[in-house]
């Protein structure tokens, strides 16, 4: 017996097989179909869809054989796939060295005849064959030697529509899952805007009543926080309109030279004195190119989500590294789960731990400015804290 080597596409082939999610699958009568004829129109007691593995041959669709699989090492369709373009025939196995003493001719179930039609994919790989088989030394005609091959045609557009279907349902899954975070995000966008603008109105309608009584100190606080909440709404429409952009392919950011510890000290700024005390301000030299406004949108995101979900020790640093302007903001909060880590920088997904956008866009639209501005926005978790760095070319 001569076992066949394997084909020099081996890798591809084998890498090919296992991509469609055929191997030990279950009977299917489209396949049985095809086998039933080619067992009739060769008049073969014996028809196979038989699929070459690693170290076995196994069998989709059988005909007249009654055993799901063969080591390879036995398998004449083995030889088969080496001629991926025509069918591969033996008149009688017992006058051919390479199957006279194979265990398949000596023992049940006795193969004389062999006649397998290669199944081959667009990208040239053999998968195995639509064969059959008989007891009896013999030859197919030539009607029905290009029946067999036709059908072995049909055999892989079978599996090729089998590979379209599931990744159809696979991308449908996917649509359904955006479609869903998308209802969430619309009603959770809803929540955010609705929240802080009915606190608005409240106030302004407050303030607006000639009956109502406030003192100075009682206005200045209603303002303050009047202040807050449309800077809450702003930013958020802020990001919203960022997000629409990019979809759409109008997003565009500068590319200047920006300073990143003024534009961190613009944004501390435009926060109440509670908040501000509680961030440690470490500032280096950082002067990077990037988008000013932008690179603010950012550092509000990050210093709003270590506020809401951060631990009560907040730092912001700046400095130079290499050919980077880096900004960090570092929270001793309990971080992201691990495995949420490569979440929270797509859109409208939320880490079921403690920080993320509240809308689940935040990040991700830090990330994307940052990218456009030929940088980069991460997380890490070091040392017991969150650490979400941004980093620019630097000047």
């Amino acid at each position: 017996m001569i076992t066949a080597f394997p084909p020099p596409n081996e890798p591809e082939r084998l890498e090919e097989l296992r991509s469609l999610g055929i191997l030990d699958s279950l009977p299917e009568m489209t396949y049985d179909a095809l086998t039933r004829l080619a067992s009739h129109i060769c008049d073969a007691p014996i028809a196979l869809v038989s699929l070459i593995d690693e170290d076995r041959q196994w069998f989709k669709s059988r005909i007249g054989l009654d055993v799901a699989e063969t080591s390879r090492d036995l398998a004449f369709c083995a030889h088969a796939i080496l001629e991926p373009d025509s069918v591969f025939e033996v008149a009688d196995a017992t006058l051919d060295e390479r199957f006279a003493d194979n265990p398949l001719v000596t023992e049940d179930p006795s193969i004389r005849f062999y006649a397998g039609a290669p199944i081959v994919t667009r990208a040239g790989n053999a998968l195995g064959t639509l064969c059959v088989i008989d007891r009896v030394p013999r030859t197919l005609s030539d009607v029905q030697r290009r029946a067999l091959a036709d059908l072995s045609i049909q055999v892989m557009s079978l599996l090729e529509l089998r590979r379209t279907v599931a990744e159809l349902e696979s991308k449908h899954q996917q649509l359904e899952e955006v479609m869903r975070l998308r209802e969430t995000f619309l009603a959770t966008v809803s929540h955010e805007l609705r929240t802080p603008l009915s606190a608005v109105v409240g106030y302004v309608e407050i303030l607006a009543d000639p009956t109502c009584e406030i003192d100075d100190d009682d206005r200045r606080e209603i303002l303050a926080t009047v202040g807050r909440q449309a800077g809450d709404v702003a930013s958020l429409v802020e990001d919203l309109l960022v997000a629409a952009k990019a979809e759409s392919g109008e997003l565009r950011v500068q590319n200047v030279p920006v300073d990143l510890v003024a534009q961190t000290a613009q944004v501390l700024e435009g926060l109440n004195n509670k908040n501000v005390n509680r961030i440690m301000v470490e500032h280096g030299v950082a002067v990077g190119i990037g988008d000013p406004v932008r690179v603010r949108q950012i550092v509000r995101n990050l210093v709003t989500n270590a506020f809401r979900y951060g631990g009560p020790n907040i730092t912001l640093s700046t400095r130079t590294v290499a050919d980077s302007a880096i900004l960090e903001v570092a929270d001793d909060g309990p971080g992201v789960r691990t495995e949420d880590e490569d979440l929270i920088f797509e859109p409208f997904r939320q880490s079921a731990g403690t920080v993320s956008g509240s809308v689940g866009l935040g990040l991700s639209v830090s990330r994307l400015l940052a990218e456009r501005m030929n940088g980069s926005l991460t997380y890490v978790r070091h040392s017991d804290l969150s650490v979400f760095k941004l980093a620019i070319p630097a000047a």
